[in-house]
């Protein structure tokens, strides 16, 4: 088992294709990451009792900032002085945990994430214009409420992109399948 692992640590780790396969797997586990935390939030009561005591006028700003020429940070900073701590919090701890889990098992889910249907979810993404970090990145506290605020909104781009990833997960072979064989 040794010498399996020497083999592994002597490949090239800094060559051209490793890097690209490890370019495509962070942003495969990003996008999990961050696609399945706006998922799970928006069905929490919480986020819908905190959307829905903002004013109509503060969260209509901050989607139609998103897609105007204007900065829309002055409106994101708005909505995230009526964030409740706890709240963020929970965002924060949740991403954190996924974060932990998905890096704890990324080299058990290499071989998973080498399927070609997760570069559907990369092309996606990647085609959806809006003027926000793209899910295959790390998005901060800020990037998350703003697709938050987005998909409360029902901003036509940004449903209709999580409505296509929402399908395609459900494309995507079983993790746990995966890792009990």
């Amino acid at each position: 088992m040794v010498t399996s692992m020497q083999k592994k640590n002597a490949n090239q780790p800094n060559s051209p294709a490793r890097k690209t396969d490890d370019d495509r797997e962070t942003k495969i586990l990003n996008l999990l990451c961050n696609t399945s935390l706006v998922l799970m939030t928006m069905l929490t009561e919480a986020v819908t009792q905190v959307f829905s005591t903002l004013t109509k006028e503060m969260v209509n700003a901050l989607s139609t900032s998103f897609g105007g020429p204007q900065d829309a940070s002055t409106n994101v900073d708005d909505l995230e002085k009526h964030l409740p701590e706890k709240l963020r919090t929970e965002l924060m701890t949740m991403k954190k945990d996924l974060r932990q889990q998905f890096d704890e098992k990324r080299h058990e889910l290499a071989g998973l994430l080498s399927d070609p249907r997760f570069d559907a979810g990369i092309a996606i993404v990647e085609r959806t214009q809006l003027p926000l970090p793209k899910l295959t990145e790390d998005l901060d506290e800020r990037s998350l409420f703003a697709y938050l605020a987005l998909l409360q909104t029902e901003d036509a781009r940004v449903t209709a992109m999580f409505k296509e990833l929402f399908e395609w997960m459900n494309t995507l072979p079983q993790l746990r399948k995966k890792e009990e064989e």
